[in-house]
């Protein structure tokens, strides 16, 4: 969850949130191993992060967000989970795998700062899973509200990790069934900013589980096509990509 929707007493979480998560395991599971060092930047309340690696009995991850407070720190790096939260990019390091997960979105020089973190970070065979919000069409003010730059379409954002020097392993589209609301919102209703983002959530149980199952279902669908060189608009769009040995 990015930090401006963050609440201290929030107990729910957003069924994008969980469905999402799923999603992003599908994508890497196959990419995870025991001693994995990841760098996630970016990495907000630390959501992914704690639930996508907490299977592994051995991994270094570190933590970047800018956002996180004194108290924050104090809070995360206190619970169990071996993730160090930081808020800056560390000097070096050599990575196997690198999370930029709606991060490039807020990031002006976006090509420049996507090659900086596969040239500083990435050890050779490395992999970075990127996720930017789809769509320059349905750009609104809620992206303003989030420090949203741009959105992307999965071409450009492919494009531009091949100008960053690295290898495009597989990418798609997540959240498909959320495009056309959305859609409607901003360009025909023109009420984008009603959403109160993923922090707002105050569905119930039953709820709350239905549209995780639906959001599951629809995003399973959409990995497994993209897998067959399908690529079905949706809400997000992703890459997994690779930093030549």
């Amino acid at each position: 969850m990015d930090l401006k929707e963050f609440n201290n007493t929030k107990v729910k979480r957003h069924p994008w949130e969980t469905a999402r998560l799923r999603a992003l395991h599908n994508i890497l599971a196959p990419h995870l191993f025991s001693g994995i060092k990841v760098l996630d930047v970016g990495c907000g309340d630390g959501f992914i992060s704690e639930n996508l690696f907490s299977r592994l009995q051995e991994k270094e991850v570190t933590a970047v967000d800018i956002h996180l407070t004194d108290d924050q720190l104090l809070r995360f790096n206190s619970s169990p989970g071996g993730i160090r939260y930081v808020r800056d990019l560390p000097d070096n390091g050599c990575y196997d795998l690198c999370m930029l997960l709606d991060v490039l979105e807020h990031v002006e020089d976006d090509a420049a700062f996507l090659a900086g973190i596969a040239n500083r970070y990435l050890a050779g065979g490395g992999r970075v899973m990127i996720t930017v919000p789809a769509f320059q069409s349905i750009y609104g003010r809620h992206d303003v509200k989030l420090g949203h730059y741009r959105r992307y379409s999965l071409r450009g954002l492919e494009s531009l990790v091949r100008s960053g020097g690295l290898r495009i392993l597989s990418s798609g589209y997540l959240f498909a069934s959320l495009l056309l609301p959305k859609h409607f919102l901003c360009n025909v209703l023109g009420r984008e900013d009603y959403s109160e983002g993923v922090g707002g959530w105050h569905g119930g149980k039953s709820l709350t589980f239905i549209l995780e199952k639906l959001l599951d279902l629809d995003n399973a669908v959409l990995i497994a096509l993209s897998r067959l060189g399908i690529k079905i608009p949706g809400l997000t769009g992703w890459v997994l990509c690779e930093k030549p040995e």
